[in-house]
């Protein structure tokens, strides 16, 4: 019964979002990454020169990965979940919205998958731009290496896939948060505090780092494993699970008008 309503609250959610700047956030915010390697390339060229030996794409895409992660990556995915839920918020419409011949789970389920959606769309986006500027880089000088090889598109989905399951727990987090605060500012507070604490705990090697989950997307960009999921990534997921729905338990047995 639930299923054949998702679809319907998710064509709603994404109606909603076009009076909002979450669209427009993960077009641009997939330039951030390339385009500072990009600038970076030009500027410095001897850091992008390597031998035959390297596949000059996965070193160029490692980077930009690494750049994405570490500065914007956590951050876009509280904002995303912040943006979404502080739709209801500012038109004070929490109330109308469960009022609707939907199930209020089919409501929370929607916009999950609307934020999930939008976070994946940002990967595909950011990778495409990556490959492009890569591509643009290579007809400027030769010697950075791209026209010896090609990209390898197995670790780009590995990167993706890790990526994503390493921010679910943030997004578990920031998404109960925002249905309870209506201050946007207060959330991202938190992120910031979060990440900056993660960067001191890995570099400390705390040993309980692998429950952290603002050190999640990190860890997954440091950590090179042969396992489809390492501990943080499960552990992640197990977030996000535990986390929507106690957060869909609490919602629905509030006076959210």
């Amino acid at each position: 019964m639930l299923l054949s309503y998702i679809p319907a609250s998710f064509r709603i959610e994404i109606l909603k979002t076009r009076n909002t700047s979450a669209l427009w956030l993960t077009f641009i915010g997939s330039l951030f990454a390339p385009a500072i390697l990009f600038i970076g390339y030009l500027s410095k060229p001897e850091i992008g020169y390597v031998g035959a030996k390297i596949n000059a794409w996965d070193l160029f895409i490692g980077r930009c990965w690494q750049a994405e992660i570490a500065v914007f990556i956590p951050f876009y995915a509280v904002l995303m979940n912040s943006l979404i839920v502080n739709i209801e918020h500012r038109s004070n419409t929490w109330k109308y919205v469960f009022t609707q011949p939907f199930p209020k789970s089919s409501v929370w389920v929607g916009k999950i998958l609307l934020i999930q959606s939008l976070i994946l769309l940002h990967f595909l986006v950011f990778n495409s731009l990556t490959l492009v500027a890569g591509g643009i880089l290579a007809l400027i000088d030769s010697n950075y290496g791209f026209a010896n090889h090609i990209p390898s598109f197995d670790i780009i989905l590995k990167f993706i896939v890790k990526t994503f399951i390493a921010t679910l727990g943030v997004s578990g987090i920031h998404y109960w948060l925002a249905t309870r605060i209506k201050n946007i500012i207060v959330p991202i507070g938190i992120a910031l505090m979060g990440i900056v604490l993660s960067s001191v705990l890995i570099m400390q090697q705390w040993k309980y780092v692998d429950w952290f989950p603002y050190a999640f997307p990190l860890l997954s960009s440091m950590r090179k494993s042969n396992d489809f999921l390492v501990l943080h990534e499960w552990v992640s997921l197990g977030y996000f699970i535990v986390l929507n729905v106690l957060g869909y338990l609490d919602i629905s047995r509030r006076n959210m008008g």
